[in-house]
């Protein structure tokens, strides 16, 4: 890995989406190697050949609510906006869960549910699998492990400041 190219990437990626990525920056000049297996670990938060987009993107930011990362949120959101999810879904799955389409507040549910570990919804989990399918099921599981890795990066770096508020500017 060139350490060089792939600070630039990052910056650029950081200035296209006004996303702050002194966290990874950081763990790349501090250790290249444990960056190349955060790196490795990424494509977890990406998983979706089944999943819709919609409920891709709902699990995603759903994930970063829960996490309390409002940065990780924004930038959920700006990147859901990018690929064309409908902005009502995305504010209502940030501020009114209550009014998304059942299947899309079963995804917030379940996300919510496992990250808070509030123990399994049998139902609902059988709701997502008859409405998405079992391999949309789960990619939802990838992309809800794959998701947290971002503000835990974060705050065990001790960076935890870069977890602020969210600004809905998406």
């Amino acid at each position: 890995m060139n350490v060089q190219e792939t600070k630039t990437q990052l910056e650029a990626f950081g200035q296209k989406y006004d996303y702050d990525m002194g966290y990874m920056v950081q763990l790349l000049e501090d250790s290249p190697r444990a960056f190349e297996a955060f790196a490795a670990a990424q494509a977890m938060g990406h998983v979706h050949q089944q999943l819709p987009l919609d409920a891709f993107f709902v699990a995603r930011v759903t994930a970063m609510k829960t996490d309390d990362c409002g940065p990780c949120l924004n930038l959920g959101l700006k990147m859901a906006a990018e690929a064309g999810v409908d902005r009502e879904i995305l504010t209502n799955a940030v501020k009114a869960p209550e009014k998304l389409p059942a299947p899309l507040k079963d995804i917030h549910d379940h996300t919510v549910a496992t990250l808070l570990n509030e123990g399994d919804d049998a139902d609902r989990m059988e709701r997502i699998r008859n409405h998405y399918g079992i391999e949309a099921f789960a990619e939802l599981a990838v992309v809800i492990t794959g998701c947290r890795i971002y503000p835990t990066l974060k705050r065990a770096m001790g960076m935890a400041a870069y977890c602020e508020v969210v600004s809905f500017d998406f």
